[in-house]
């Protein structure tokens, strides 16, 4: 993935005081309230995202002003090092909201690899990340603790799940392990430790996707689905019977002709293969599509989830069913990194050379073409979404949430601690697709039945008003 090619270049900050004293974040839920709903027009440039939280650099909660001066010392935080990729909300906390980062160590000097965002902030007003669950699962030196993530996921259970590459650049010093945390207790569940044969020597486990198929009874029956985004291969954890098993796919690899990004004034070089995951709603048969595709691609595929949680079918052959993936005929306008499904079969991800955020109405159109919108545009705030997620509120409104992380200067090293380079923002999900191609309540088919979440995404049955206007699309060609 992106430590592949990752420079050597490293802005460092002038010592920079971290305690901002008592400088508190508004709370997350007045904030989200105040900007929802808001436009911002600039030039042709619409973005109903409103902004959440902003960085310069990433600042982490040390102990005191010394413990950080130390880590600096030892080299285990260089400041402006840390570059956060993913991120999701839990909402079913005492606290309030809670806000997760993802930090991977694909160079020195990144101190936390799995945070969430606290009400203090720097005095030039960068929020500071706190470790999760605290700083002994986040420190170096030991396969018993979190090495490098890259993304995460809360799911219907209120479970975070960390998905640990084991690597520090690209050494590989601990073998890839899939954790679920408990969020009410913040105690580990349960961890699995990949065996060997399931990973090569370049192989980078940067996708995490959670299909829990029975989140009314004890959140057992729950499949795991991961990306290896440079060993072009999908990764299957069976939670139930604690086992796993990888599958090969020509669709996995990287398109050649898309290897190179061209982002605002920036263009670099990455030949990153299976990235992009997301889940569709439940069919009437249970059944869920997953759709995935490569970074270096303008194709999106497919494949049903009971294809790929067929143990006996990929446990002695990785490659079984090949043409039961499938790729959409037409294409997106751009490469794509994160990518997730709304309840209503509305798939959501970013369009990196148009610094869009595009989605896809699955329930009444096919891929690609003039079926895909884009519903936010922005030169500066919409720079290179590498993490998306589709969260249930309390209430069951779903709203967007989309981290951005000015990746194309990092690869070209005009990253500079002047400017803002890392943002989080959120949306309402009706208010952004309001008039579009996927506005399905619009259309009338947003008859859904959604089983109680606690935070994350939930499962959804249809109810058989329209069962014509309910099929899944799926283009054959």
């Amino acid at each position: 993935m992106y430590t592949m090619v990752a420079k050597d270049f490293l802005y460092r900050r002038s010592k920079l005081s971290f305690y901002s004293g008592t400088a508190k974040h508004t709370f997350l839920a007045v904030l989200l309230y105040a900007s929802f709903g808001s436009v911002n027009c600039q030039s042709n440039q619409q973005n109903n995202l409103r902004g959440v939280y902003s960085w310069k650099a990433l600042e982490f909660a040390f102990p005191s002003e010394r413990a950080r001066e130390a880590a600096i010392s030892r080299g285990e935080f260089i400041p402006g090092s840390p570059l956060p990729i993913d991120m999701d909300v839990f909402y079913g906390g005492k606290r309030g909201p809670m806000v997760f980062l993802s930090i991977p160590r694909f160079q020195d000097g990144v101190p936390v690899t799995i945070g969430y965002v606290s009400n203090n902030v720097t005095r030039d007003g960068n929020p500071i990340i706190a470790p999760y669950p605290d700083w002994s699962w986040n420190r170096l030196g030991g396969c018993d603790a979190i090495t490098s993530v890259y993304r995460i996921q809360v799911d219907a259970c209120g479970r975070l799940w960390i998905l640990d590459t084991g690597k520090l650049g690209d050494r590989q010093v601990c073998r890839p392990q899939i954790l679920a945390f408990s969020l009410t207790s913040n105690r580990l569940l349960r961890r699995y430790r990949f065996p060997r044969d399931h990973f090569k020597d370049d192989s980078i486990y940067v996708t995490v996707i959670v299909d829990v198929r029975d989140p009314e009874g004890f959140c057992r029956d729950t499949f795991v689905y991961i990306a290896d985004v440079t060993g072009f291969a999908l990764i299957v954890y069976d939670m139930y019977n604690n086992q796993s098993w990888r599958i090969h796919n020509n669709l996995f690899y990287p398109y050649p002709q898309y290897g190179t990004f061209n982002i605002k004034d920036d263009s670099f070089d990455l030949m990153d293969g299976i990235l992009g995951l997301a889940l569709s709603p439940y069919k009437f048969n249970q059944d869920r599509i997953l759709y995935f595709h490569s970074l270096a691609s303008r194709v999106e595929s497919w494949v049903p989830t009971s294809v790929i949680r067929n143990y006996t079918m990929f446990y002695d052959d990785p490659d079984a069913s090949p043409r039961s993936f499938q790729a959409f005929d037409k294409e997106r306008s751009s490469q794509s990194a994160a990518q997730a499904m709304d309840r209503n079969g509305v798939l959501f991800f970013g369009l990196l050379s148009d610094l869009a955020i595009g989605c896809w109405n699955s329930r009444d159109y096919s891929y690609g073409g003039d079926n895909i919108e884009k519903i936010a545009v922005n030169s500066e705030t919409l720079q290179f979404p590498s993490g998306l997620k589709i969260i249930t509120a309390k209430n069951g409104r779903q709203e967007l949430w989309v981290v951005t992380v000015s990746f194309q200067k990092f690869m070209s090293g005009s990253l500079t601690p002047n400017e803002t380079n890392f943002r989080i923002q959120a949306a309402y999900v009706d208010e952004l697709v309001r008039g579009t191609k996927c506005d399905v309540a619009s259309l009338g088919i947003s008859n859904v039945v959604e089983r109680p979440t606690t935070g994350g995404y939930g499962p959804i049955l249809f109810t058989k008003i329209r069962p014509a206007r309910y099929t899944f699309y799926i283009d054959h060609g």
